[in-house]
């Protein structure tokens, strides 16, 4: 059975037909925060992007889903593709957790182009008395835009790891090749990034667990791993649990930090990373988590989730919770990773740009800004009752500041956003979607995500005349 619009109210596991309508009538009562050109749900949470893969000039875009309701429930996978990042398709509901090997949920995963097709591999999550007891990774064919034929391909070490193993992903070292998962190892209760290898894609045994080189843990959960190559370096990141730093203003300052380093090599003698320096925060905003990477020709893109754990957002009310972030294009600037909006996506949705010299204009709720910044400056986007959300650019800070919204984020790392400023001149780009806020810096070497809630915003506010290239946003098409 295709699934797809017309089907997905017979389809959706536990809630029934009048749930579902009421939920879409609350998202649609949303007039003020609703995104205009970001992936959201159509009800429910959206968090965790998936399977992410390019084929025939089409983006494929998976999404963990949680229905109706705004809050983490069961587990779905939701499908979207596009073209050109204007136009979707709502493809409906790519993964039901329908098996038992994944009764509670079918968490994260990706895709694998390999000789007969694309794979999805995903986490089977599995729980007992509203406790989990294990995790298995599982395998299916993506035919015909449906995700089939669901096997489970790794079992659950109860020796090895906790109940939390996840997030699989396929990645090829030395001519071999390895699906790599996060996990939190029972010997330790410390985060690791584990290695299963196969020789045929359908048999995988364990091979090892790779764990920091120098003395940090970086968290107690490493979720979501990525391991990329990235012009002739390996990019590692990974979506860290437990591992802040309340005291440090610059780093690590949320309940989950995304993390990465450059790697010449993986140090499979001593079973280390064999990173050079600590892990770096790839993201200094709010509502960064979990993001992914995939191949588009010969760029590597990325797309994370625009929202956090453990927060509750004014958008709650209105039955649905977070977003993606636009796909960004990855390179690197010697040590540290640049992240710019992805070539295609803006060439495709930027309209009616123009420049002007001002301190203060008039936008609607999806606006793009681009400037270069010799000096220090403070930005605020406000509406008429004077609430706003500030950017200040210091001599030697970044500072993403929403304590003056009109709606406050319920959870408790609420504090302004810091960053170090790496340079005195440089390119600055902000994407503006009625409650997000994407803020590229340092030329791209320094980005803050967040979601912001200032009702009914107007206007920006420069405190001083300013060169800046503005342009409107066009809004998503979705079918």
């Amino acid at each position: 059975m295709k699934l797809n619009k017309k089907t997905i109210l017979n389809l959706i596991t536990e809630h029934k037909k009048e749930d579902i309508c009421k939920a879409n009538e609350l998202v649609a009562n949303d007039k003020y925060y609703r995104p205009t050109y970001h992936i959201a749900p159509p009800n429910g949470l959206l968090n965790d992007p998936n399977g992410l893969v390019y084929i025939d000039g089409e983006h494929y875009i998976n999404y963990q889903w949680s229905p109706v309701q705004p809050y983490h429930g069961m587990k779905h996978w939701r499908l979207v593709k596009t073209k050109d990042f204007i136009n979707y398709d709502d493809l409906g509901v790519s993964i039901i957790p329908t098996e038992e090997c994944e009764k509670t949920g079918a968490f994260s995963g990706s895709a694998f182009k390999e000789k007969d097709g694309v794979k999805i591999y995903y986490t089977g999550n599995i729980e007992e008395n509203g406790e989990m007891i294990e995790e298995v990774q599982i395998k299916a064919d993506f035919i015909d835009e449906q995700i089939v034929n669901k096997r489970v391909v790794v079992k659950h070490d109860k020796n090895l790891f906790t109940p939390h193993v996840r997030d699989p992903k396929i990645f090829e070292y030395k001519n071999n090749k390895y699906m790599i998962i996060g996990a939190q190892c029972k010997d330790d209760m410390l985060g690791g990034l584990v290695f299963y290898k196969t020789d045929d894609m359908e048999k995988y045994t364990f091979d090892r667990i790779l764990k920091p080189s120098l003395n940090e843990t970086y968290g107690y959960m490493w979720e979501c791993p990525n391991l990329d190559y990235l012009e002739g370096k390996i990019l590692f990141m990974q979506s860290s649990e437990g591992w802040f730093n309340e005291k440090n203003p610059y780093e690590l300052n949320s309940s989950r930090n995304v993390v990465y380093t450059k790697l010449d090599n993986l140090d499979f003698e001593n079973n280390k990373l064999n990173e050079k320096s600590i892990l770096k925060t790839m993201d200094f905003g709010h509502d960064f988590y979990a993001p992914q990477t995939y191949w588009v020709d010969e760029k590597l893109l990325m797309i994370g989730w625009l929202g956090a754990v453990d927060v509750q957002y004014p958008t709650d009310q209105y039955s649905w919770h977070s977003m993606l972030t636009i796909p960004r294009e990855l390179s690197w600037a010697k040590e540290n990773l640049v992240q710019k909006p992805y070539s295609e996506f803006k060439k495709n949705v930027l309209t009616n740009t123009i420049k002007k010299l001002t301190n203060q204009f008039n936008v609607n709720k999806a606006i793009h800004l681009e400037f270069d910044l010799k000096d220090n400056i403070n930005i605020k986007i406000l509406n008429n009752e004077n609430e706003f959300i500030e950017i200040i650019f210091t001599d030697n800070e970044i500072i993403l500041d929403r304590t003056n919204q009109t709606s406050k984020v319920d959870w408790d790392f609420e504090s302004p956003r810091k960053a170090i400023r790496k340079l005195k001149n440089q390119k600055i780009e902000i994407f503006i979607d009625s409650s997000s806020i994407e803020v590229f810096a340092d030329n791209y070497e320094t980005i803050f995500t967040s979601r912001f809630f200032v009702k009914d915003f107007n206007r920006i506010k420069f405190d001083k005349e300013h060169e800046i290239t503005l342009s409107e946003v066009k809004e998503m098409k979705l079918k």
